[in-house]
């Protein structure tokens, strides 16, 4: 087996920078398609969770709102977005949280929605097994947001 030249060397290079690069594009477009219009910033950030299940809040237009409830993904069931009202409200981001390192220990996800034009619209969360379909829906979280000028 012979030594690649210089000429080679560099092509070499050249093709693993740009391998790297795609990947971080790939990365950084995979983000974006999940959550459209995440790049704006918001003004205010009201932060709910499991007592506040069935309840209709105001917030202005540009507001967020964080829903965070507990999971525990060792189980296999997950906190999704089910629906809401995409006239009204759009989704900006979902994070979990697993602070404990122990094996099989709970957690929290949290999604945050954005009050995008006035009027109302609903989020409806579920936490189920995607992979059992509907019929392994657990619980379900809703709340009606009400968006004002």
């Amino acid at each position: 087996m012979r030594e690649a030249g210089p000429k080679a060397r560099i092509r070499i290079r050249s093709l693993a920078w740009l391998a790297v690069l795609a990947g971080a594009c790939l990365m950084h477009a995979a983000s974006a398609v999940s959550f459209p219009n995440s790049e704006h910033e918001s003004r205010a950030m009201l932060t709910i969770g499991e007592s506040d299940n069935g309840r209709t809040l105001d917030i202005g237009c540009g507001e967020s709102v964080r829903v965070s409830l507990p999971e525990n993904a060792t189980t296999g069931y997950r906190w999704t977005i089910d629906r809401y009202d995409e006239r009204v409200i759009e989704a900006i981001a979902s994070e979990a949280a697993y602070p404990a390192s122990a094996l099989g220990s709970g957690g929290e996800v949290a999604f945050t929605f954005r009050g995008k034009n006035v009027g109302s619209g609903e989020i409806t969360l579920k936490y189920w097994r995607h992979w059992e379909g509907e019929s392994s829906v657990r619980a379900r979280f809703r709340v009606r947001l009400n968006v004002h000028p």
